[in-house]
């Protein structure tokens, strides 16, 4: 009889119980897998090659030569491994566009400078020469990007569409259609990729500026999410983005950071003390709130705690994770209501910290400028 009831229950459960959303067929199809097991074949193929360019590493850096920066065959190998890096996922798009074409950059250089380019180039430059002649400029001088003639800035227009255009050439020579189509398509977004690869590489221990960007990218990726209605993703965004903000302020103030941090309580206290990048969100809101980082915010309605806040956030940011979602709260989704007030929190919390940079609060009278001061 127990049996019986049983599997009547387990019936009626399922009845009263069928999903409310449903996976889209995409996702769960045989040609869906085909294609995702086609993508990680081709990872496992370029770590493959890049465990046969490991040569590459050693010849490179023992190579002393001083012509070695415009030597085309080195150049290859270069663009050979930073294909086989990113193949493999061990680099960024970012870090391939700049790996990639710094080598080429360099024999494209190379081959300027040695005047392989000087058929349809010399042309122009005596041209140019001529026209600084005619107004009087001295071999040494130069007009600045912008100024002289229009005829001038026509012929430098021309000169450097050719080197482009030879600059394109080369790239494709070294199996970069996919770079050169992107310079040649849209070029400011190939300028943003190899930027953003050549700090990585010159300018990787700027911690503070680097973590500025990451909270903007958070703050457009919320905005991007919004946008479509995917409230759990943009929620989760502003919450990184709020965890930024307070490192970023505990990076200003370092040894007053650390100071506070090493006498939080057990639970909260770090295990790397002088490293706030190392902290977590909660231990973060903690110090800057022993701080007096995190100031109370008043309207003419009512007196905010911003740590409180600050906490509002994360535990909303959290059920990121499923089993805690489903613990504290089953069955719901993240909304539009929701994802406004998070939003509301987030530009309450970017004003108390300072924009990155100079605290600015939300008070209505000065009264209360002095108090949140204190």
């Amino acid at each position: 009889m127990s049996d019986a009831m049983s599997d009547i229950n387990r019936e009626i459960r399922r009845s009263i119980l069928k999903p409310l959303v449903r996976r889209t067929q995409r996702a769960a199809d045989r040609n869906a897998l085909i294609v995702a097991l086609g993508r990680l074949d081709n990872i496992a193929l370029g770590n493959d090659l890049l465990g046969q360019l490991r040569d590459v590493l050693s010849s490179a850096h023992n190579d002393k030569s001083k012509k070695s920066w415009k030597d085309p065959v080195a150049a290859a190998k270069s663009v050979a491994l930073a294909k086989a890096l990113y193949d493999s996922r061990r680099i960024p798009t970012q870090h391939y566009v700049f790996f990639a074409v710094l080598p080429v950059e360099a024999v494209h250089d190379g081959r300027w400078m040695d005047g392989d380019y000087d058929k349809e180039l010399d042309p122009i430059s005596r041209a140019i020469e001529a026209i600084q002649k005619e107004h009087g400029l001295e071999p040494d001088e130069f007009w600045t990007r912008g100024e002289g003639p229009e005829e001038y800035t026509s012929l430098n227009s021309r000169y450097e569409a050719i080197l482009d255009m030879k600059f394109l050439e080369v790239l494709r020579e070294f199996g970069l259609d996919d770079l050169a189509d992107l310079k040649q398509q849209n070029p400011k977004e190939f300028e943003r990729l190899r930027e953003r690869g050549r700090r990585s590489v010159f300018h990787k221990d700027e911690y503070a500026l680097a973590i500025r960007d990451i909270v903007v990218q958070y703050e457009k990726d919320a905005s991007r999410a919004a946008s479509v209605k995917a409230y759990s993703a943009a929620v989760v965004s502003l919450g990184a983005g709020v965890e930024g903000l307070l490192l970023l302020r505990c990076l200003r103030s370092m040894q007053k950071a650390c100071r506070l941090a090493k006498k939080l309580q057990k639970r909260l206290r770090p295990q790397s003390t002088d490293d706030p990048t190392k902290w977590t969100f909660e231990t973060l809101i903690e110090v800057c709130l022993k701080a007096g980082w995190l100031p109370p915010v008043e309207t003419s309605v009512a007196r905010y705690n911003t740590a409180g806040l600050a906490h509002l956030l994360r535990f909303m940011r959290n059920y990121v994770h499923p089993g805690r979602h489903a613990r504290e709260s089953p069955w719901s989704e993240t909304d539009e209501r929701e994802y406004q007030d998070a939003n509301a929190i987030y530009v309450v919390l970017l004003s108390t910290l300072g924009k990155l940079r100079r605290r600015k609060t939300i008070t209505a009278s000065n009264k209360s400028m002095r108090q949140i001061s204190k």
